[in-house]
């Protein structure tokens, strides 16, 4: 007899059909994979490594194994999904740019983001680039070289890079030359062609003046000079070919550095200084108690101004002297720096006779002939006799009472004659006038409501520049953080460097390069001859006394003098502290 199964049965029969389903469906397992766009190349050169991670997640891979043998240029990350005939796919991928350490057989080691593990890919690196190996020879080059090998203590070192290409390049920069205990100024950069090998070629030039401020070994570091070479490709330049940026490294450089003799109370060396003088009118016949002016000029070619020291007081009785302000600048030429310092002295004659004035020397050290040379003014003499050409007290006072009445009777003549004119005239009042004056309420409302605009916007541009200025005083206040904290280090080189940072928000002048520019913008006698002794004892040969505490004092009576210009000391009080 015909039945049904029994449901057990029936059960165990679905299970197995839905287990069989079950095992014939692909089971997708997220997958990281590795690969890069080139695995031979030139120590010079870079390459891309990709990661694929067939999900979307946000586990970066870690690169400290990859740092290794490899230096990390730049990476990129990004998630995307598309979905291509119903079928979705999503991952995440990451493009890491790499520049080899050195030559040989590289490894890339293997990645692991959640549980998988991609492969490990082996680089082969040469010395020269696949470029050089087309072109017979590297497509850019990079040189250094100094212009001596040996220098005193402040002798200047003009120090060239030269980056040399045959090939057409969209970028170039250079790393930072820092060099402790020195001096660095930038001379200039330069473009020009050249032939070399037959080739037409560019050069990318640059100088350096380093003027180095310690004895001992001087080491210039190996600089990196990274460039992007052009290959024509629009969509290269646009999107970014990484196959084509290069990294070059200067050779270490290191030179001898001799200490200045111990003779001497200001060091000078340079290869040319030259020392003259103009007065403001002739020395033969001056008059008692009429000014001349005398401007004296020192220059030194492979110095800065910063270096040159001031010229002795002169005290003469019978003369009375009223320096000014000295001015410094630094010019910047084919041979590299040079300082020049302006002194400008009133003379004035108490007394008739002839004064002589003393010669003025100033010892310095010739770097070409390696010995001392001394430069000079010869001795000035004045003769001074009493003036015969001026008015007396009286002759004067008389001369000034006569004009003055004649200017009385003028002013009494021309007030008579307008008050006759108003007099002798009826005014009447046309119709019009009354329309004119409704006219005027009209321009007077408008006016008013004008005003009213302009205020509200006033009071916006002084809500904005309130603003403004508690972000600029923050910024001078953490400037002056760094000026405090190296007072207690004992650092001078970067004590100096802080304080023109600190001036630069303080007066908010870019232009503040040197402490003689602070000297200028504080216009105080006692803080200019503080910071002429911070430079002396800096640049000169350490005999010059120098109080810290005592800048400290001047700079930070300096900064309360400035808040009580902006508001009430009371109200501004908790932005400087000293």
């Amino acid at each position: 007899m015909l039945g049904f199964a029994p449901q057990p049965t029936r059960t165990i029969y679905i299970l197995f059909i839905f287990c069989l389903l079950i095992l014939s469906t692909p089971i997708f397992a997220a997958n990281l994979t590795a690969s890069v766009d080139r695995d031979n190349l030139g120590l010079s050169e870079t390459l891309t490594l990709t990661l694929r991670y067939d999900e979307q997640t946000n586990t970066a891979p870690s690169y400290s194994l990859l740092q290794k043998d490899f230096e990390i240029l730049h990476t990129q990350s990004g998630r995307n999904m598309s979905i291509i005939n119903g079928r979705t796919e999503s991952y995440t991928e990451w493009k890491i740019i790499l520049a080899p350490r050195k030559i040989g057989k590289l490894l890339i080691p293997s990645f692991s983001i959640n549980g998988d593990v991609s492969d490990a890919i082996e680089i082969t690196v040469e010395k020269q680039s696949s470029q050089s190996k087309a072109m017979g020879g590297e497509p850019v080059t990079v040189e250094i070289e100094t212009d001596k090998d040996s220098a005193y203590v402040q002798e200047q070192i003009i120090l060239t890079i030269k980056l040399i290409t045959r090939v057409s390049l969209s970028g170039a920069q250079l790393d930072p030359l820092t060099i402790a205990d020195t001096f660095i100024t930038e001379l200039d950069e330069k473009n020009y062609k050249t032939t070399l090998n037959n080739k037409p070629a560019l050069i990318v030039e640059k100088r350096f003046a380093i003027h180095p401020l310690k004895a001992g070994s001087l080491t210039i570091p190996a600089l990196r000079y990274q460039v992007q070479v052009d290959d024509g490709d629009m969509f290269s330049r646009i999107y970014g070919n990484n196959n084509n940026i290069l990294r070059l490294m200067t050779e270490e450089k290191t030179l001898e550095i001799k200490a200045a003799p111990t003779d001497q109370s200001n060091w000078l060396p340079t290869n040319n200084l030259h020392i003259s003088e103009h007065w403001s009118a002739g020395l033969e016949n001056l008059k008692v108690g009429e000014p001349i002016s005398r401007t004296i000029t020192i220059t030194a070619q492979g110095l800065t101004a910063a270096q040159i020291p001031p010229l002795p007081a002169i005290n003469l009785e019978g003369l009375t002297f009223y320096q000014d302000q000295a001015q410094t600048d630094d010019q910047k030429n084919q041979k590299g720096i040079q300082g020049s310092r302006i002194e400008t002295t009133a003379v004035i004659p108490n007394k008739t006779g002839s004064f002589t004035l003393p010669e003025i020397t100033i010892n310095w050290w010739n770097t070409q002939t390696q010995s001392y040379e001394v430069a000079r003014l010869p001795a000035v003499t004045l003769n001074v006799t009493s003036g015969g050409n001026q008015l007396s007290s009286d002759q004067l006072n008389n001369s000034q009472t006569d004009d003055s009445n004649d200017s009385l009777e003028n002013n009494l003549t021309t007030s008579a004659l307008e008050t006759t004119s108003l007099n002798t005239s009826t005014p009447q009042t046309p119709w019009w006038i009354y329309a004119l004056l409704a006219f005027t309420s009209l321009l007077s409302i408008i006016a008013l409501l004008a005003w009213w605009n302009l205020r509200q916007r006033f009071n916006t541009y002084v809500l904005r520049k309130t603003q403004d200025e508690s972000a600029a005083n923050e910024t001078e206040f953490q400037a002056w953080n760094q000026v405090k904290q190296c007072l207690q280090e004992d650092n001078l080189i970067a004590l100096r460097h802080a304080v023109i940072d600190w001036a630069k928000f303080y007066w908010k002048n870019e232009n503040v390069q040197s402490l003689q520019d602070i000297a200028k913008l504080a216009n105080s006698i006692t803080l200019q001859e503080i910071l002429s002794q911070f430079d002396a004892n800096l640049f000169g040969s350490g005999s010059q006394v120098f109080d810290k505490q005592k800048l400290k004092e001047l700079l930070s009576n300096l900064r309360r003098g400035k808040v009580k210009q902006i508001s009430t000391e009371d109200e501004l009080k908790p932005l400087y502290h000293d």
